[in-house]
């Protein structure tokens, strides 16, 4: 064989061994693309499997069958938010709360829903109501309680015994003066807040009571909003201007924030701002809520401050540690992972520890709705191997963060809706855009009726009666045991439209404590209450589960499963003192103040 011959077969071969190499190859890529094509949805056609909503797992066969049933006008609660026609104003679309309260001391609660002036200025449709509660009846009595406040532009309302006097009184938030309404104790009440020193005159939202600086005066921490503009004073030609497309009247961040305020109770029924002193007027957040709660545990209640697109504030109240005997705050929202720039509406408080993460364990943690797009967040507190507090964002993993991107959350309450002794979480939504086919209306949104199942969260809004299947443009959100049935019921004030009260009609064999506290009023905001059930303690915070622009019902409620009694229940109360009582059946039970009651133990 000649070499010239070699070298051609051995080239044959070699071109061989490439071309079947390529093809082999080139049947892997092509085999390869048909199986990534079957199973990316890349490739898919998606036309058969798009949804317009979130799709979970299916429910536990465990789940409750909430059922609530709206009750409102059937009960003599009749109003209606927001008279006249829509203006497209920043100030209408986020109004207004509403406030549970036992103003004339029956041992029921009774209800209080704000409102503001249309187009037309004052009226009595315009005014704020004041349903007293009858055994489960409402009657109208704002009139004869003197507590209307048509001229106000209502934001938000709270109760408290302000000075002590062992009577209920209402503050009411405006954009412009607010209203201190004290309680007479004969049902009707007087507006001292210019002679009290805390009617203020900025935009005003949402407010914290608490003792701050334990002197035993309760003291009050108002957030303001933004300088709002009306049409007339930006330069619009007048009130009825229509805009093409969405007006800077509906932005928030058209407008500079205002600082907030903390008045200091003087014990003589005046209060003194001393804000800027302390490091809490924030001027930087639009403010829309806030709580005092002991967030850290080390006795003294600090301060979290909701702003709107704008940082929220983690305020660490120095206690003891604060020089020269001025009581002081630490802003350490950075440092503890609470500097939410989103927009932050309503706020809820609540040991929410699930058992993979070893139970409740006396930290509250904080659930936050937001605005459209941005998710709600639930912080959960947790101290580090150093010893450091933080919260950290568990909202996915609890499964409560998709399922809220295309809502705008406002208020909300930490609850044990079926009495199972775990903390669900309900939220009420209302969009602040506009209908694209009538910009007159705004876009309405389901609520949230989350079910924890101690791992992850549920929402049974669908499948708990039509009112919680509804949308609505939810705002306020206000939770009470109205009818003294031993389950939670919820009060939601709805933008220009008539409040709805759900009563809980779950059928359930669960069992529940309510805890009623009893003392000063300096003594019980911001008190931890700890029930010792079968299964494990659960932890509340009196007074500090804050919502938006709104106040639930004092009493706490403790869902006790199938137990009959718990072993026992503490009170670390805001003052530093404690109260214990072993042994304790469901139902009702009132535990005093020692200094109240002469003893600690109970």
């Amino acid at each position: 064989m000649t070499r010239r011959r070699w070298i051609s077969r051995r080239w044959q071969k070699i071109w061989m061994a490439i071309g079947v190499t390529c093809l082999v190859i080139a049947m892997m890529v092509a085999l390869g693309l048909w199986v990534d094509r079957q199973r990316n949805t890349d490739f898919a056609d998606a036309r058969g499997s798009v949804v317009s909503e979130l799709r979970h797992t299916e429910l536990p066969e465990e789940a409750p069958q909430l059922r609530f049933v709206e009750v409102a006008e059937s009960l003599g609660i009749q109003m209606r938010h927001g008279p006249g026609a829509r203006r497209r104003l920043l100030t209408e679309d986020s109004g207004s709360g509403l406030a549970w309260g036992d103003v004339d001391g029956d041992g029921d609660f009774d209800l209080y829903v704000v409102n503001f002036p249309g187009p037309d200025g004052p009226s009595e449709e315009s005014a704020n109501r004041l349903f007293r509660n009858d055994g489960g009846d409402f009657t109208d009595v704002t009139d004869s309680a003197g507590v209307a406040d048509a001229v106000g532009f209502g934001m938000g309302a709270s109760f408290a015994d302000y000075d002590g006097d062992g009577h209920l009184d209402l503050y009411v938030t405006n954009d412009g003066t607010n209203r201190l309404f004290r309680n007479r104790g004969d049902g009707t009440f007087e507006d001292v807040a210019l002679s009290a020193g805390v009617a203020d005159g900025l935009w005003s939202t949402g407010v914290a009571w608490g003792d701050f600086d334990r002197d035993g005066d309760l003291d009050l921490y108002l957030c303001n909003y933004v300088h709002f503009l009306t049409l007339e004073e930006a330069g619009a030609i007048d009130s009825g201007t229509q805009f093409e497309g969405v007006p800077f009247t509906l932005n928030p961040n058209s407008y500079n924030a205002q600082p907030n305020r903390l008045y200091r109770n003087r014990g003589d029924g005046t209060f003194a701002d001393v804000a800027v002193a302390a490091g809490v007027d924030d001027p930087e957040g639009r403010s829309l809520g806030a709580t005092f709660c002991d967030l850290d545990g080390d006795g003294w209640l600090d301060l979290y401050v909701n702003n709107d697109v704008s940082q929220n504030r983690f305020f660490r109240n120095l206690g003891h540690d604060a020089l020269e005997g001025e009581l002081q705050f630490v802003e350490l929202s950075a440092m503890t992972g609470t500097a939410d720039p989103r927009g932050s509406m309503g706020l809820s408080i609540g040991d929410l520890a699930g058992a993979e993460d070893g139970g409740p364990d006396g930290r509250p943690e904080m659930f936050i709705t937001h605005w459209i797009a941005q998710e709600n967040a639930l912080y959960q507190a947790v101290v580090t191997t150093g010893g450091a507090l933080e919260f950290r964002d568990k909202t996915r993993k609890y499964r409560l963060g998709e399922v809220s991107t295309d809502m705008v959350g406002w208020g909300t309450a930490m609850v044990d809706l079926d009495r199972d002794g775990r903390l669900d979480i309900v939220a009420v939504n209302g969009s602040t855009l506009e209908r694209p086919s009538d910009t007159s209306r705004l876009i309405a949104d389901k609520m949230f009726l989350f079910w924890n199942d101690g791992t992850r969260f549920y929402d049974l809004a669908p499948h708990a009666g039509t009112a919680t299947r509804r949308e609505h443009d939810g705002r306020g959100l206000a939770a009470a045991d109205y009818d003294g049935d031993g389950d939670v019921d919820l009060a939601i004030s709805t933008n220009r439209n008539r409040p709805l009260l759900l009563r809980n009609d779950t059928e359930t064999s669960h069992r529940s404590l309510t805890v009623r506290l009893a003392g000063p009023a300096s003594a019980r905001f911001g008190a931890r209450v700890e029930v010792r059930t079968s299964a494990g303690p659960q932890f509340r915070w009196w007074g500090a589960d804050a919502s938006f622009l709104s106040m639930h019902a004092p009493d706490l409620i403790f869902g006790l499963g199938q137990d009959a009694a718990v072993s026992s229940i503490e009170v670390l109360w805001a003052d530093g003192q404690r109260s214990t009582r072993q042994e304790v059946r469901a139902g009702l039970v009132v535990l005093e103040h020692p200094g109240e009651s002469g003893d600690t133990l109970r």
